[in-house]
């Protein structure tokens, strides 16, 4: 099963256990990563909200699952 790591989006960094337990069940990489911020807590701060950031979570994780798979 892959792993799927994230910094920042809470006090320490964590594993994506939504996108992770998507992918084992074969959801595509899109819908997996639509997951990954699921039960993070980000801060905000002087650059981006914390909604920004979990958005970013969920972009970037699709884009490296995308490119994963391609491979």
């Amino acid at each position: 099963m892959p792993s799927v790591g994230l910094v920042n989006m809470g006090p320490a960094p964590l594993r994506a256990a939504a996108t992770e337990q998507a992918l084992a069940e074969g959801a595509a990489p899109a819908e997996a990563a639509a997951l990954a911020a699921d039960g993070t807590s980000p801060a905000a701060d002087n650059n981006a909200s914390a909604a920004y950031h979990q958005h970013l979570a969920r972009v970037l994780v699709r884009r490296a699952l995308e490119e994963a798979s391609s491979r």
